[in-house]
């Protein structure tokens, strides 16, 4: 395995955890962080806080800055962690085909997706719009080059279980990415 800095995208429906475990594994990395549901339009996010689902013309823009971010990333040399749901394996293919991007898929069951969204009364995407999301979800195939984490356990356990699976494939990822990429 070469030593250059990955883009790590975590993957998964609104209520995964994305974005608690995209942190953690970006605190673990000692490397940077970027929010992927910061990338929405205005308009989208008012659409999906009314409860309309986002269309095709709706995510190509959002899905166009999160590739500028992975190429700025890579351009950079610096290890990012980023969360973006992917619901579809086109936009996993699209996000993957960059180079250098690694995908972790946050698989939840419904029923705790369901709880954790009804304890974030803030947040744009409501509960009512989870079955969407789940419709929506195309089913990881086999080909496709994501490491799957239980999203069910607590994050500590998620975690834990991230860093085995990522050291298992990438050996050198028990060192800090600039550590890494310097040797």
């Amino acid at each position: 395995m070469n030593n250059y800095p990955l883009v790590w995208i975590i993957i998964g429906v609104s209520g995964s955890g994305k974005t608690s475990v995209g942190r953690l594994l970006a605190q673990q990395l000692e490397c940077d962080f970027l929010e992927g549901d910061r990338r929405h339009s205005p308009s989208s996010i008012i659409k999906m806080s009314s409860q309309q689902p986002l269309e095709e013309e709706d995510r190509f823009p959002w899905l166009v800055e999160i590739e500028d971010d992975i190429r700025r990333a890579i351009a950079r040399n610096r290890e990012t962690v980023m969360t973006c749901s992917a619901l579809k394996a086109s936009y996993r293919k699209q996000l993957s085909s960059i180079g250098r991007v690694q995908l972790v898929w946050v698989n939840v069951s419904e029923s705790l997706l369901e709880q954790r969204l009804a304890e974030r009364p803030k947040h744009y995407m409501k509960s009512e719009m989870l079955l969407s999301q789940i419709v929506a979800f195309e089913s990881i195939s086999p080909e496709e080059n994501v490491i799957t984490i239980n999203g069910n356990l607590s994050l500590d356990a998620v975690i834990t279980e991230l860093m085995i699976a990522v050291i298992r494939q990438f050996p050198s990822m028990d060192k800090p990415w600039w550590k890494r990429y310097t040797e």
